[in-house]
């Protein structure tokens, strides 16, 4: 089962137990990543975030025995200026290659309310929708949003 969200450690705080329990039980999973999630202020850690962060999504994949992960290069808080037809389609694309019956994703509010969470849902919701498969929404209890 594919998830399909906006930033490394996305698949992680709000995804990771569906992956998780999948792959345990022998499902493969996947995590489409539209950024590198450069534009991180959560911590001042040292090295170019571009890379950095695609490191920790790759750690963070082996520790959820995902199987496959695809880092787009698309702008981090910028996409809401990609088009929703581009993210879709390369959404569209894994899901022609998986064929999996369900895509995974954050609720329509983005769990956070960031709009990269928003517009990373909407467009592969609009994906699914495209092609006929079914969208499983992750959320969180409101008292731990933040935002």
């Amino acid at each position: 089962m594919p998830a399909v969200v906006a930033h490394p450690d996305d698949e992680s705080f709000g995804l990771g137990g569906p992956p998780a329990l999948l792959s345990d039980g022998g499902v493969p999973t996947t995590v489409l990543c539209f950024t590198h999630g450069e534009a991180s202020t959560l911590y001042g850690r040292p090295g170019d975030l571009h890379n950095v962060r695609a490191g920790e999504l790759a750690c963070a994949a082996r520790e959820l025995g995902v199987e496959r992960v695809e880092l787009a290069g698309h702008p981090d808080g910028g996409l809401t200026d990609v088009s929703r037809h581009r993210l879709a389609s390369e959404t569209a694309r894994l899901i022609g290659e998986l064929r999996p019956s369900h895509l995974l994703v954050f609720d329509a509010g983005g769990v956070t309310g960031h709009r990269d969470h928003q517009r990373a849902t909407s467009a592969a919701q609009f994906a699914a929708r495209q092609v006929g498969i079914g969208v499983l929404r992750s959320t969180l209890p409101r008292r731990w949003r933040t935002g």
